[in-house]
């Protein structure tokens, strides 16, 4: 009995994999027959499909007609006594003026003329993210996802990325000067640089002190050496003074590129914020005519396929419909 059992069990499950295997069968066959089907539907309807590509096509030139062309370019910037943060936020006011397309605020803001500040479409400032942790930023976070809590990103506090929009190839230049205008007017911003720069200063006559101390003790040794060596002749003691002479030369040489790394941020960064790479002043169009036509073209075409596809079985579906309708 129990055998019979085993032997029924086995015989429903394999007509069920059978079953199964079938099913995946006609719905593959179902759905290349419903291609197979929309494809000669469509190349029968060819002419229709010209016709719908003009229409949108025309459709395109007219709404391109329509729409003011505008520019993207980006600079990328090195913020001076802040971290970059603290001057990603503080740009990022502009934001809500080019957004609120309040070009009264934008123009006293960058100190712009009213006519300038319109051609302005957006301004925002972004981070560089720091993944590996060397200081450098590895990519910009251009879609606002840094989240301070993840442990593995970190903001990159020596760059921040400014991605403006203008209806005027033109007038990067004085988007530039305004956003300078903006920043060096902020008497928080310059009091932070100017510590920053009086810090340097600093520490480039610590390093200078250094520098002399380590020269003084060099020559006392010497002549120290010297004495030894002439009173002795021993060649472990010439040994021992020429190991000295590395350490002092190896000593002096970390010092002097200390010292050169803080006279060249002195020099080149004097500012609250530093341009590493300027706006490129012929920047393509945002929005060419291109665009426009392929997008409302492919629209067009869909559109009108699928109303020519439901007028074609508009009888199944009323039937479909009505025998819905009786249940």
């Amino acid at each position: 009995m129990a055998d019979n059992k085993n032997d029924v069990k086995e015989i429903d499950l394999l007509e069920l994999f059978q079953l199964i295997g079938k099913g995946i069968k006609n719905g593959f066959l179902a759905i290349i027959r419903a291609i197979l089907f929309l494809i000669v539907f469509g190349i029968k309807k060819w002419y229709w499909m010209v016709a719908f590509v003009i229409l949108g096509a025309a459709l395109g030139l007219l709404r391109y007609s329509q729409t003011q062309r505008y520019y993207s370019s980006n600079l990328i910037a090195q913020p001076n006594g802040i971290s970059a943060i603290e001057m990603v936020e503080y740009i990022n006011d502009l934001t809500k003026f080019t957004k609120n397309k309040n070009a009264i605020a934008l123009a006293n803001s960058l100190e712009l003329t009213d006519s300038t500040a319109s051609k302005i479409k957006s301004i925002e400032a972004f981070y560089y993210i720091d993944i590996n942790r060397d200081g450098k930023g590895d990519y910009v976070d251009l879609d606002n996802s840094y989240n301070p809590k993840d442990t593995n990103q970190v903001v990159a506090n020596n760059r921040i990325y400014l991605l403006v929009e203008v209806f005027d190839n033109h007038a990067f230049s004085d988007v530039k000067n305004g956003l300078l205008k903006y920043i060096n007017k902020n008497p928080y911003l310059v009091q932070m640089n100017s510590i920053r720069k009086q810090q340097l200063s600093e520490l480039i006559e610590s390093t200078e002190r250094e520098i002399s101390k380590l020269d003084s003790l060099q020559n006392v040794d010497y002549f120290t050496n010297n004495n030894r060596l002439n009173a002795s002749n021993d060649s472990r003691l010439m040994f021992l003074s020429e190991k000295d002479k590395q350490l002092y030369y190896r000593d002096k040489m970390t010092l002097m590129r200390q010292k050169q790394s803080y006279n060249r941020e002195l020099e080149t960064a004097t500012e609250p914020i530093t341009v590493i790479k300027d706006f490129t002043q012929l920047s393509m169009e945002e929005n060419p005519k291109g665009d426009y036509i392929v997008k409302y073209g492919f629209w067009f075409v869909l559109i009108g396929y699928l109303i020519l596809l439901v007028l074609s079985q508009r009888s199944y579906i009323t039937e479909l419909l009505s025998t819905n309708n009786e249940k």
